[in-house]
């Protein structure tokens, strides 16, 4: 999928923004610190997600002058089928979801046209911060990559709120069972998902860290979310007194976790800062080479503030191995000049350049 239009009306200082992006390879947008740059690529991010990766209150991403925000765009198929989605979103809470001019209910709906990742200063927090993050990295990929996740992920989350609520309301025992046999039966489904996800995913990741950072030896070491030598049902038995008193299920996959090592030492231990974002970076550009070997499918990214922390050789591999995945990709940058240089000499990279400066964003002609 590749973004051909884009059109902002009053998302935070964009009021009225449209452009028409290169749709295979860079789109450089260059503008001071807070003229609207970063809201560019928080606009594109939000038809993806349904959220800010800057903000959890959405009304603040609305224009001061304006009672609601309003996102479109038309992404096009690897089939060369155009397909127009849209998001608006009122004070009041309300937010519209269109897709193919139909009015949907579901997030997820858009999602699937829109496979997008970001590259940032909070990047870090997938290696850094806690679990959440390596779970949402893993379920992320298997929403693309397994047409049966969101269904198990979906029944999992739900089967897991009302097991939850027996036993915070300390209700009988006898209630629990059927709950946990459900839990157990999506547990397990999810649970073979991420790991399947991760054997196919590993090779790409060991590809990109060649590369990147020239090392050679590295696995990941997958945490279920229970003792990895017990049945979960078992384990849901063992801990059945322990969770009434806490309240919740304290076992299963919406307690699994992750780590890359490399000759037997967590990465995240021993890389500096920069080495972490290029290990994250790897970790990305995996997920989008699966993703691009799919032929529905191809991966949108987002770069925000690229030279951060990352020397200029590094800068050069990571523009390079972007490119080469022919995906569209959105880059911030102070000086559009900063990354330009770093393609110049591909005369096979198509590149766009848009300048942004008080809200407002033209293309420049190169």
């Amino acid at each position: 999928m590749t973004i051909t239009s884009l059109q902002i009306s009053n998302f935070r200082n964009l009021t009225s923004v449209q452009i028409a992006p290169a749709q295979q390879g860079l789109n450089i947008i260059s503008g001071n610190n807070g003229s609207g740059k970063t809201s560019l690529l928080e606009a594109i991010f939000y038809l993806g997600h349904g959220k800010s990766f800057r903000s959890s209150v959405a009304n603040r991403m609305i224009n001061h002058q304006a009672d609601k925000f309003s996102l479109f765009t038309q992404v096009v198929t690897e089939l060369d089928r155009k397909i127009p989605l849209g998001v608006e979103r009122e004070q009041t809470g309300s937010t519209r979801l269109r897709v193919d001019d139909k009015d949907v209910s579901s997030m997820a709906k858009l999602a699937e046209f829109l496979p997008i990742r970001m590259i940032n200063s909070q990047s870090h927090q997938l290696l850094e911060a806690g679990p959440v993050f390596r779970r949402k990295y893993l379920d992320w990929g298997l929403f693309y990559q397994n047409a049966d996740f969101i269904t198990s992920w979906r029944q999992f989350e739900r089967i897991l709120k009302q097991r939850n609520a027996i036993l915070r309301d300390k209700r009988p025992v006898r209630e629990l069972e059927s709950w946990t046999n459900e839990l157990v039966k999506y547990g397990l489904e999810l649970d073979q998902m991420r790991r399947a996800y991760i054997e196919k995913l590993l090779p790409h990741i060991r590809y990109f860290m060649q590369l990147l950072l020239s090392i050679t030896e590295l696995n990941i070491e997958y945490e279920p979310g229970w003792e990895k030598n017990q049945d979960y049902s078992v384990t849901l038995l063992a801990s059945i007194n322990d969770d009434y008193r806490i309240g919740h299920t304290q076992a299963g996959p919406h307690r699994a976790d992750f780590e890359i090592f490399s000759d037997g030492i967590a990465l995240r231990h021993i890389l500096s800062r920069g080495q972490q974002k290029l290990l994250i970076c790897a970790m990305i550009l995996a997920q989008g080479l699966m993703l691009g070997e799919q032929e529905k499918a191809g991966l949108i990214y987002l770069v925000d503030d690229l030279p951060s922390e990352l020397d200029s050789s590094s800068r050069q591999k990571l523009v390079s191995l972007l490119a080469m995945q022919k995906s569209q990709i959105f880059i911030t940058a102070i000086e559009n000049e900063a990354i330009c240089e770093l393609v110049r000499d591909n005369t096979e990279i198509k590149t766009k350049v848009f300048h942004v400066e008080h809200g407002k964003v033209v293309e420049l002609i190169q």
